[in-house]
Formats: C-alpha cells, structure tokens, sequence
C-alpha cells in the first residue's frame, strides 16, 4: 500500500452535520494574576463543571477542553443556542457565588454548524475540521460576555434568530455574523441572607490550628464547634445541624480523604459546604479536594484573614 494514500480508508472516515460552540475566559492571565493558587484551581474546576452541566441538560457533549477553553457539540443547533443563552444567563450567578478570585470571569461565545469528518479510530477530541477552526474564529471575535453565531446556525434556528443581531459579513471566515448579549442580571429580586450566626463544625486534631480557628470565627460572629474523633463528628453533624464543615486532611484516626469522601457520598450531606485543612498544598492535592466534593481549601499553618475569607465566601455561594 502507498504509504501517503487512502488515510480515509485506514480510517473508515464518515461525515456528520453538528452545531458546535466555543467558550473561553476572556483575559484568564489578567485574572489569575496573584491569586492563591486554591482559589483558580476551585474557580476554574467550577467554570467548567458549569459549562459541562448546562451542555449536558440541553443534550450536548463537552468534546474537549484546553486551558480556559472549552467546545461542546450539539445535534441539534437549538440546543446550542439555549446553551449559549442559558450560560451568560448565569455567569452573574456564577461570579456572584462560585468564582474565588478577586474579578469577575469575562466569557465569550463562538457557534457554528458545519460537516465533521469521525471515525472510531479517534477521539471526540482529535477531530479535525474547518468547522472547529470557524467555531473557534467567532468566539475569539466576540466581545466579553456576547455570543456569536454563524449564518450557518442562525439559518435554522427559527424564532430563536429573532433574539439575536446581524453584525455583518466576515471576509475571514466567509460567513455573516450575528451577535448575542444577555440581558441585565439573573438575581431573582428575592432578599436572602446567610444564617446567622452561622454554625461552623471544626473537625481538626491540632490545637494551634483550633484555637486560631475559633479566634477567629468567635470573633466574627460564628458559632463554631470543635470535634477530635469520628463518633463526635458523627454526633454534631447529626445533632447540631452545621451550615459549614472545616475538615482537616490530616486526621490520625481516619484520613481526611476518607471522611471527605463519606461525606460527600451521604445524600443528607450533600447540601453542607466542607472547606478542606491541610498542610499539604500542591496542586494535586488542592485539585483532589474539590473533585472528591470539597467547596474550598485553606493552607496551614492558616492565616486569620484568609479563614475569614474562605469562610465568608463559601456560605454566600451556598446561601445566598
């Protein structure tokens, strides 16, 4: 065989129509720049669980994310346009209550429909197309937090075109170009408020750490509650009913990571924030935390302000 000919049929090569979209961070260098590093690992992992959750509900698929970006692939364009909506809908949401850093995530939105060529020899995330590479050239013109969309898309969209604007013709990408910016902000007008004073469980076995924590948390007023053992954890979680968890992953008598992981995988935990204590702090540690279920992390030895900060911060993503 001709070694350069016929890779369609090494590859059994088939086409399929998909509407695809392009999501990325605008200025994510800008924004992590002196940020603690459990604080991008945690915003990021939430930005793309949000990307991933919404693509999922409106019956898509994330087929490959790079750094900030990410691409999802739709069957039907509809589904991408609500994706598209939906995901600016409530990127207020999100930098209200998720994103840990100090500004707010900018994000902007490429859609495009167009033929890719798969095969069962490649992954979602080899395909090669020039669909992928206009997809990806629209989202790098859109301006932050607007969606663009191609002719080809908008086309069979229906009524949902009429939300969108006709920018114009784009030479470069030979396609007409249309533009979509959510609409104000996605508050529901209803006043919460976190619970107050809120209660805190402190499930660490080192004094020092203890008493820094409740300083602090006293001082603030928190009501905090200290255990040192796995029956009194399971006691004062029962009984006291905590709004959030401090759970230290340097425990003698259970490891923080199994404990992390019993109380993640207890449905009637599901709805408490736990904040994970460690010496410890690669980022592969940091990065275990939040996907075993942990809503935030703290370096020891800890600093006051930093306590308060990730405490604070927790309870209003959960509570308000």
């Amino acid at each position: 065989m001709e070694s350069g000919a016929h890779l369609s049929d090494l590859l059994k090569l088939s086409s399929r129509t998909s509407t695809f979209i392009s999501v990325d961070v605008v200025g994510s260098t800008q924004i992590k720049t002196g940020q603690n590093e459990q604080d991008i690992i945690y915003t990021f992992l939430a930005y793309h669980k949000l990307v991933s959750d919404l693509a999922y509900a409106h019956h898509g698929e994330v087929t490959n994310i790079t750094g900030d970006g990410m691409m999802c692939r739709f069957q039907r364009p509809e589904d991408a346009a609500r994706l598209a909506i939906d995901l600016l809908a409530q990127l207020a949401s999100f930098n209200k209550k998720q994103n840990h850093l100090t500004q707010p995530f900018p994000l902007r939105i490429g859609v495009h429909t167009g033929e890719v060529f798969e095969s069962e020899s490649l992954t979602s995330g080899q395909l090669i197309s020039k669909t992928l590479d206009i997809t990806a050239k629209l989202q790098q013109s859109a301006e932050a937090n607007h969606a663009r969309f191609s002719e080809a898309t908008v086309s069979l969209l229906g009524e949902q075109a009429k939300q969108l604007q006709r920018v114009g013709w784009n030479a470069a990408l030979g396609t007409n170009v249309f533009d979509y910016a959510a609409e104000g902000s996605t508050a529901s007008g209803k006043t919460q408020k976190l619970p107050e004073p809120a209660r805190v469980l402190i499930i660490e076995p080192d004094l020092t750490e203890i008493s820094k924590l409740k300083k602090t948390l006293f001082g603030n007023r928190f009501d905090a509650f200290t255990v040192f053992n796995q029956a009194q954890a399971g006691l004062a979680i029962g009984a006291w009913e905590p709004h959030l968890i401090l759970l230290s992953l340097d425990l003698a008598w259970k490891t923080g990571w199994e404990f992390l992981t019993r109380l993640r995988a207890d449905s009637a935990m599901s709805h408490v924030p736990i904040v994970a204590l460690s010496h410890e702090t690669t980022g592969e540690i940091i990065q275990k935390s939040f996907t075993i279920g942990a809503n935030g992390f703290l370096r020891k030895p800890m600093d006051e302000q930093q306590i308060l900060k990730r405490v604070e911060m927790v309870l209003r993503e959960f509570y308000l």
